[in-house]
Parts: C-alpha cells; sequence; structure tokens
C-alpha cells in the first residue's frame, strides 16, 4: 500500500520515511551511471578486444550501493515480499503483534549485528588501505564498504519508524482517535499522533445549487 493510500497518518513515521526516501531516491540515480557503465563495458570488451578490470568492479561497486539503500526504501513502502499464508489469514490485532515481535527480535537485532561487525571492516580496510586483488583494480577498498554500515544506519532508521507505526496502530486499533490541532497538543503528542482520514479524505459530492433548482421547478 503507497503512502497515499493509507487511512492514516503519523507525524512522526512520516519524517523519519521521508529522510529515508530522500536518501533512497538520490542514491537510485547511481542506476543511470550503472547503465552507462555496463554499456561503456561492453563496448571496450566486444569492440576494442580489451577488458577494463577497473570498470566491471566500479558496476559491482554501483549496483552493491544501489541495492542496498534501495532495501531501506522498501521497507518504507512495504514492499518486499511476503510469503506467509498463517500472517495474511489473521486479525489485523496480531498481525500487529507478529510485526512487533518480528522487528524487535529478528530485523533489528540482525540489522545491528552488520551494522557494528561492518564498522570494524572499514576501519581494517581503511588502515592497510586495502585495494582490489587485480593488479588494474579499484584502489581505495574501503570506500565502497563505508557504504555498508550507512546503508544499514538507513535501514534500521525506516525499521524503527515501521516499529512505531505498528505499535501505535496497534494501540488505537478498533477505536478512531480524536483529530487534534497540532497547535493545541505538545510537540511529543503531535509526533506520535495517529490521524485517521485526516489528509486524504473522500471528496464530498457537489450539491446543486440553487439556480439549478429553480429551472427543475419551471421545466416541471
Amino acid at each position: 500500500m503507497s503512502p497515499k493510500q493509507q487511512p492514516y497518518r503519523i507525524p512522526i513515521v512520516d519524517l523519519m520515511n521521508g529522510i529515508v526516501r530522500k536518501i533512497a531516491e538520490t542514491t537510485a540515480w547511481l542506476n543511470v551511471a550503472l547503465i552507462v557503465a555496463i554499456l561503456t563495458s561492453i563496448l571496450w570488451r566486444y569492440g576494442f578486444h580489451n577488458a577494463l578490470v577497473f570498470l566491471e568492479e566500479l558496476i559491482w561497486h554501483i549496483y552493491a550501493v544501489a541495492f542496498m539503500f534501495g532495501i531501506a526504501y522498501g521497507i518504507t513502502i512495504d514492499s518486499h515480499v511476503r510469503v506467509d499464508l498463517i500472517h495474511m489469514n489473521l486479525s489485523r490485532r496480531k498481525q500487529h503483534v507478529i510485526e512487533i515481535i518480528g522487528i524487535i527480535f529478528l530485523m533489528l537485532p540482525c540489522m545491528w549485528i552488520v551494522f557494528d561487525h561492518s564498522l570494524s571492516w572499514v576501519a581494517d580496510s581503511y588502515r592497510v588501505d586495502e585495494h582490489s586483488s587485480a593488479p588494474t583494480g579499484l584502489p581505495h577498498r574501503w570506500i565502497i564498504k563505508s557504504f555498508l554500515p550507512m546503508s544499514f544506519a538507513l535501514m534500521m532508521i525506516a525499521t524503527v519508524s515501521r516499529l512505531i507505526q505498528e505499535a501505535l496502530l496497534l494501540l488505537h486499533h478498533g477505536k478512531e482517535p480524536v483529530v487534534t490541532d497540532p497547535v493545541d497538543v505538545g510537540m511529543l503528542k503531535h509526533l506520535f499522533n495517529v490521524r485517521i482520514n485526516e489528509l486524504y479524505r473522500e471528496p464530498e459530492p457537489l450539491q446543486p445549487s440553487t439556480h439549478d433548482n429553480d429551472n427543475r421547478e419551471e421545466q416541471s
């Protein structure tokens, strides 16, 4: 379900997801550079019968960066593939509970482990000035490795945002909260307020004008 189709809005979730999406949408332009690099590599290999090793490695690096940041974007819009015949048949309350348990005990711990270990990987790579094993490969491999902790930090922001969303929707399940004026409430209450059908109401039907009613009476 896209953000514009959701029947609710949570300001803190919108803020966190907006940050993740802005960064991911910016890095998505790397796919243009990826296409250019692939076409250049093919042209050089088959047109000039020469393989550019550094360009082939650059293709892997660009793809890795775009892919990892794209995972964070997918979390914000819940577009990752789900194959769970049990989950889809449960009530909304139970679905929220399962999502919260999965995020707290599975998703976030795994992300933190990779993030924590990746910091040492980047530090060791920078310390020894790691480079490609190929003689004509890319140097400074710590640059590409540094995108690993950055992308997982972004994934954790998106995951925490999803956790807040699931927890608040579970608390508000079965009742529609009163829509409050942001000016009349505190900042924290405003950020964590669930707003149902506030911004995306269905358009009200047009009411016939008095002039149209008079014309109908004259015709009758």
